[in-house]
């Protein structure tokens, strides 16, 4: 029971440091906003879904606490997907379900959640959907401006070089769609891989097998031909939708070239560094392209030997 509760307490400790100091360092931010579900998520590892809930609640209640009101709740309101996100996962691997199911039904949900917030945000102060999606753009690229320049960068540079903020509010208001549903499948994906490291080296349980055997269905190929086709037509707004449809035909076959890399290093047997090292830069443009292009390519010439399992 004390060694329960003080990894539920440590959890809950990691999860407050990350938003608190995500108040007061850019840096922090990024990385909460990337890694806030990982705390809710081990907690439920340990101690199970009951747990993690209140890991969760309890990180609520002290933030709300803050300042009583509905301002706190409309300013968290991303943090607290964060925290859903966690319990999500925790759920459904405490039920089971393999990663790559629990990555796509906690995205769908999510994803399902938004939709309908959105929806009721837009009949709630009677604008219109497009209106309302190009206002949660301008604040995107509002906050990416503040967090990058309180980093001394400027977010145009970063992002997209040599473009002005004009712009790049024109496309992220298009590709918002694409844009939340790859950010939120990133980072699930990554807090599902993180938690299984983590936990492995904290000695809970058997290292579990590597995400290798992710593959995304064969006639996924046709959408994303499909998706190709009507960036040619002449007709704006089907352009916008091929555009935001490719970003997540992206992201699954990034997942896809991702699975490839971790077999290749789990055949070539590197060291956990240089693994590590690995993939930290795989997350740098242009390698981000190049697994895509890896996934694509692992449909036709089967790099992992998905055919031969006893070779796999």
């Amino acid at each position: 029971m004390g060694r329960g509760l003080l990894t539920w307490s440590l959890c809950l400790g990691a999860l407050l440091v990350l938003y608190f100091g995500g108040l007061v360092n850019p840096l922090v931010y990024l990385v909460a906003g990337v890694l806030a579900p990982l705390p809710v998520i081990l907690a439920g590892w340990r101690l199970g879904e009951r747990a993690a809930i209140l890991v969760a609640l309890t990180a609520v209640m002290c933030i709300f606490l803050l300042k009583p009101g509905l301002e706190i709740i409309l300013n968290n309101l991303a943090f607290g997907n964060l925290l859903l996100m966690g319990v999500l996962i925790s759920c459904l691997r405490y039920r089971g379900l393999s990663p790559e199911r629990a990555i796509i039904y906690t995205l769908m949900a999510l994803n399902l959640v938004a939709l309908l917030f959105i929806l009721g945000q837009a009949h709630w102060s009677r604008v219109s959907l497009q209106a309302l999606l190009g206002q949660k753009g301008t604040e995107l690229v509002d906050t990416l401006h503040r967090v990058l320049g309180g980093m001394g960068r400027e977010a145009s540079g970063v992002v997209a070089p040599g473009a002005a903020q004009s712009q790049m509010e024109f496309w992220v208001q298009r590709l918002l769609p694409g844009l939340v549903i790859v950010n939120g499948g990133l980072t699930v994906w990554l807090n599902v891989v993180l938690s299984r490291q983590v936990a492995y080296l904290l000695g809970w349980g058997q290292e579990e097998p590597p995400l290798y055997y992710w593959s995304a269905p064969e006639w996924l190929i046709f959408v994303v031909l499909a998706a190709g086709f009507l960036l040619i037509v002449p007709v704006a707004g089907v352009r916008v939708f091929s555009l935001n449809l490719l970003m997540v035909m992206g992201l699954c076959y990034f997942f896809q070239g991702m699975a490839v890399v971790a077999a290749l290093f789990h055949r070539w047997g590197l060291p956990r560094l240089l693994r590590l090292l690995g993939y930290l830069l795989i997350f740098l443009n242009p390698f981000v392209f190049l697994i895509i292009t890896l996934g694509l390519m692992d449909l036709w010439l089967d790099f992992r030997r998905l055919q031969q399992p006893g070779k796999a």
